[in-house]
């Protein structure tokens, strides 16, 4: 009795010890890489600059410089491409042409294109005020904005309700909050979000309020007006086409639970897929609270490679603070130029460069 209650004293002073080296063990460990490794990662994050990735900076090698994403201002998409302003006066004659092309499915709908608006002081483009489609009754338009200023042209469409016709005279009484006319309201608020759009070129970081994404930048205090700012676009290197970055952050969502808080249910996820966790815990990293995760699929084809996720102000994501997510994917293994560890110290080295710029929000 006397030996079975000492091995019970002994076995919970080892879990006493053992947790409590847990506890105090530096996170995220060391990683010690050899010679070829350190060669390795050296060179993918060769020179080094600042990327303006909404209101957030991180330091991504020159070999990172050709992004793909989607942006969303109040959950409609804006457009970008790099132009040449002949081409973009052309587009827009082309694009006016084909409006008028169009021909409703019905005759009391027509025309298609119901107006054409110049944009104020000075700016070069056009907004084109159409039906929504071909079938709807004419009394549900588009907005539809061209707009281009430093070297890119931005498009976006927003909706918009004109039942001032006759035949809308029931629909107006019935149910005045849809059937009533805001094409002027919301010309004003897409003429003030043009003013505000600016062509940015990848390595230029603005210094005033804003939101950037790639071509662009948005002016103006996060959350103005409730305006919702949503963007996430990917990185793929050129040094290694199998190694890509992808970067999300908006100023309206938030979680209920953090990545960490909901580790049960993510790591029973996991493990039916194949997928081992190679590390995760929490940092702070320029004083921003931050949750990672590192595993490897074991799998086949896509389930086979690295994926390694680290969220910031995932539970108070606000205008003040938004969300930010930084999304490494490497694979499908095996990868005989980047081990293992190279892919974890290359993933420390970018993520340790997260903050907030300087006056941004």
């Amino acid at each position: 009795m006397r030996n079975k209650k000492k091995m019970v004293l002994v076995s919970l002073a080892i879990v006493v010890v053992f947790s409590l080296w847990q506890w105090l063990k530096p996170y995220p460990p060391q990683i010690t890489l050899t010679e070829q490794e350190h060669n390795v990662v050296d060179n993918l994050l060769a020179n080094p600059t600042p990327r303006c990735i909404g209101r957030y900076l991180v330091d991504l090698p020159e070999d990172f410089n050709t992004p793909i994403g989607t942006v969303y201002i109040n959950k409609k998409e804006i457009e970008s491409h790099r132009i040449y302003l002949p081409a973009f006066e052309q587009r827009i004659r082309l694009r006016e042409e084909d409006l008028r092309k169009i021909k409703p499915l019905h005759t009391e709908d027509t025309p298609f294109l119901k107006n054409v608006y110049p944009l104020p002081n000075g700016m070069k483009g056009i907004i084109f005020e159409t039906n929504s489609s071909r079938g709807s009754p004419d009394a549900f338009r588009n907005l539809e904005a061209h707009i281009y200023t430093n070297g890119v042209a931005f498009k976006t469409i927003i909706e918009t309700v004109n039942p001032d016709g006759e035949r809308y005279e029931k629909n107006r009484k019935k149910m005045p909050e849809l059937y009533h006319n805001d094409v002027a309201i919301k010309l004003a608020e897409l003429n003030k979000l043009l003013t505000r759009l600016h062509g940015r070129q990848e390595n230029e970081i603005p210094t005033e309020k804003g939101f950037c994404f790639p071509n662009g930048f948005i002016s103006g205090v996060s959350g103005v007006n409730d305006e919702m700012e949503d963007v996430r676009f990917s990185y793929r290197s050129k040094i290694n086409p199998l190694l890509y970055i992808e970067f999300s952050t908006d100023n309206y969502l938030h979680e209920e639970t953090s990545m960490l808080e909901r580790s049960s249910t993510i790591s029973s996820g996991l493990l039916n897929i194949q997928t081992t966790t190679l590390m995760k815990g929490r940092r702070e990293i320029n004083k921003l609270a931050a949750e990672e995760w590192l595993v490897v699929g074991n799998g086949e084809d896509s389930r086979s490679g690295h994926t390694f996720v680290l969220n910031v102000n995932e539970k108070i994501g606000s205008p003040q603070t938004p969300m930010f997510s930084i999304e490494l994917n490497h694979g499908p293994l095996p990868d005989e130029t980047l081990s293992q560890d190279a892919v974890v110290a290359f993933w420390q080295k970018i993520t340790e460069t997260l903050r907030v710029r300087p006056g941004a929000i």
